[in-house]
């Protein structure tokens, strides 16, 4: 996001990557993920509202 940007999660480019391949994703489920995890790292020590990309990286 960039400072000024209303914080709706519309506005984020959201990509998910599993096993290497890029899966499709409908504008819904991008909503979800932008939010979700937008304000869950929001909340985190050191990390301003104004941020302009988050990655996330889950391995098992």
């Amino acid at each position: 996001m960039n400072e000024g940007d209303t914080g709706v999660a519309e506005d984020c480019d959201v990509k998910v990557i599993v096993d290497g391949k890029e899966i499709d994703t409908n504008p819904f489920v991008k909503r979800v993920i932008a939010g979700v995890v937008g304000g869950c790292v929001e909340q985190l020590k050191g990390v301003e509202k104004g941020w302009n990309s988050i990655e996330v990286l889950i391995r098992r």
